[in-house]
């Protein structure tokens, strides 16, 4: 079996690539041109990488269409909200252009029907009132990059009704010690590790009073290989069901790093908030535990222990790898 992974850099990327590796797939794994790619390849030494512009939608297709993979993820694209909302236009040419240029791709195959898992996200219920939310809760979309989420989500509808293998996994925020540091919790950890161990004296952060439904993100990745081999194409809610305030993630971190008083070293700067962040968004995967048998196996608690375990570890020892 061949797999290709969009975006295969990132976390989700890297524990996919790990997984189908160790399953005994060949793995191609397509990166934005410049991507730094040494830990990619140190978690999955086995992977080809290819380097491609999601922005560009006829090399994007060419490239599917050359591979003829039998499964295709979509991890890909700008992940960021304020940056969508800094580059709307490039955010939707690289998130919606990606998704459609593969759907065609994958008419153009004729040895095989590959399928295809696209990483949507819980952001398309940012504008809702209801909580929690469904596969079947009306699209909010308010910003860029949700507003592109759902309008691929869109395209997968059309392409499954024209006989694709074409799903979505509505992925609700999921965290682990490879996430980005570009990423709230890891900052988070990062910092309590650092400051831990007198190598920084504080944190600064934006909104500390937003809440999120935060999982175990190899559950997910999990999830999405579940859905990738379920009997028909469906897209699925990943989450807990279960939100949290941000200062809980801080408070669990901060102990896990044996420092018991975090609002003495954490800053809350009103000039780092953001106006878009969303404050109602918990999932309800019921339709994947039912009929994914999809479950999860880290608590909150064990989440910020776990990310925060490795970042002390990488003082100690930079090129340490994490295991789960």
């Amino acid at each position: 079996m061949h797999a290709l992974i969009t975006g295969a850099a990132g976390q989700d990327g890297i524990i996919l690539s790990q997984l189908l590796l160790a399953d005994g797939y060949r793995v191609t794994g397509l990166v934005k041109p410049g991507t730094v790619v040494s830990t990619l390849q140190r978690y999955a030494p086995g992977i080809v990488i290819v380097e491609r512009d999601l922005g560009d939608g006829d090399a994007i297709r060419s490239t599917v269409v050359d591979l003829e993979p039998d499964e295709i993820y979509n991890f890909g694209g700008i992940s960021s909200i304020m940056e969508s909302v800094n580059f709307p236009e490039m955010t939707h040419r690289v998130n919606v252009g990606a998704v459609e240029a593969i759907l065609l791709a994958m008419t153009q195959i004729k040895a095989k029907s590959p399928r295809f898992v696209q990483a949507a996200s819980g952001t398309i219920f940012e504008g809702t009132e209801i909580s929690p939310q469904n596969e079947f809760s009306p699209r909010s979309p308010k910003t860029p990059y949700a507003i592109a989420k759902a309008e691929s989500l869109q395209l997968i509808d059309a392409a499954r009704a024209g006989g694709l293998f074409a799903t979505a996994a509505i992925l609700y925020n999921h965290e682990s010690p490879l996430r980005g540091s570009g990423f709230v919790t890891r900052r988070i950890t990062e910092a309590a590790a650092r400051i831990a161990a007198g190598q920084q004296e504080y944190l600064e952060l934006g909104n500390v009073d937003v809440s999120r439904d935060w999982g175990w993100a190899p559950d997910y990745v999990r999830g999405m290989r579940l859905i990738m081999g379920a009997k028909a194409p469906h897209d699925y809610v990943l989450a807990t069901g279960t939100s949290h305030e941000l200062t809980d993630f801080i408070e669990l971190a901060f102990q896990a790093a044996g420092i018991a008083d975090w609002r003495s070293v954490v800053h809350a700067k009103d000039e780092l908030r953001r106006a878009t962040d969303p404050t109602l968004l918990r999932g309800d995967s019921t339709r994947a535990y039912t009929e994914l048998g999809w479950q999860h196996t880290k608590t909150f608690a064990q989440l910020a222990e776990a990310m925060v375990a490795y970042d002390m570890k990488l003082l100690q020892d930079p090129a340490a790898l994490w295991h789960e």
